[in-house]
């Protein structure tokens, strides 16, 4: 079933009652996935919390963009004895717009978005970039001129200065952004003065920022982040708010009971003690969404990101060579 599975199975130790027997909780392995990891711990959580009676985290190799159709195929069995669950965040959103397979939130079913990751845009401690306005100021004079980089072309971190640039009414498609497989390799870059800033986790970048090396100038939550000296982007009139998302998704043709099984499922993940602690521990925000309001939220996401997408480039309607994948797109 996969390249790689951890199985976790007990009774649970919080005395709530098992509602499904089994569950699978399947993770893409795939690079600008982000959230490696995760489902282990959220298998942990949920045996512990006596929500499932047995948790097994399965890797799956295979590309992003087709993760939902290729992890569930034909599987309709009954959620309450078997349930699966794909790990689904934001670059799945849109490596599946990109490779032009169906968009995520048609090829399966939404269940809930559970935590967000923020960003911050980052600087040498000795560039002369002091400010976000003295960056917005080189951006404005030569957009191609200031490179930026972060995780993998047409990732999260490339959408979010897609964002940033069309906000600040930048031709989007002069934009100069620098993928790069690892957030290391990223941060290996700026300092090498590969690119003149960074986009990248607030979370992982936190502590080169507390030593001194990085400095922030604007960070993508909707509050100031602790730790990190740097207004929020609303904070400096570009009305964005943006984190790289994770979340759970179910087969595409699941039955309103099993839906609503999984949906109760994903409130007593957000409800207990030990998620809460773990996220905390780990840095996650979290931003709860499930059911219909995440679809919705989903379906408007996915619009957006496809959006910048094409402005970026990275979405063409034409069939001439060009950088990224061609697509036609109605």
């Amino acid at each position: 079933m996969a390249a790689g599975a951890v199985l976790v199975a007990g009774c649970g130790t919080d005395g709530a009652a098992s509602a499904v027997k089994r569950l699978f909780l399947l993770e893409p392995t795939a690079d600008g996935h982000g959230w490696d990891g995760i489902a282990g711990r959220l298998a942990t959580v949920l045996v512990q919390s006596g929500l499932v009676s047995t948790a097994m985290a399965v890797e799956r190799e295979g590309a992003l963009g087709s993760a939902p159709r290729d992890a569930f195929g034909a599987f309709r069995g009954p959620f309450a004895r078997e349930g699966r669950l794909l790990v689904t965040s934001m670059p799945m959103v849109a490596a599946a717009e990109i490779a032009n397979t169906a968009a995520v939130v048609n090829a399966a079913t939404p269940i809930a978005r559970l935590v967000g990751d923020w960003a911050v845009l980052v600087v040498p401690s000795g560039s002369s970039l002091r400010t976000f306005e003295d960056f917005v100021a080189r951006l404005r004079r030569d957009p191609a001129k200031l490179t930026v980089g972060g995780r993998s072309e047409g990732g999260s971190d490339h959408v979010l200065y897609g964002m940033i640039g069309k906000c600040l009414g930048v031709d989007t498609r002069l934009l100069e952004y620098a993928g790069y497989l690892t957030p290391e390799d990223a941060a290996d870059a700026l300092h090498a003065g590969g690119v003149a800033a960074l986009l990248g986790s607030a979370r992982a970048l936190r502590p080169e920022i507390a030593a001194g090396r990085l400095r922030p100038l604007v960070v993508s939550s909707g509050g100031r982040i602790d730790g990190i000296d740097a207004p929020t982007l609303m904070e400096v009139d570009v009305r964005l708010e943006y984190s790289d998302w994770c979340g759970l998704l179910g087969p595409k043709d699941m039955s309103p009971g099993d839906r609503d099984a999984a949906i109760a499922l994903c409130d007593g993940i957000d409800a207990t003690p030990r998620w809460r602690a773990l996220c905390a521990s780990h840095g996650w925000s979290r931003v709860y969404l499930s059911g219909d309001e995440f679809r919705q939220w989903l379906s408007t996401e996915t619009a957006r990101t496809r959006g910048v997408l094409h402005e970026l480039g990275l979405l063409k309607s034409s069939d001439t060579t060009c950088w990224g994948s061609c697509v036609r797109r109605p």
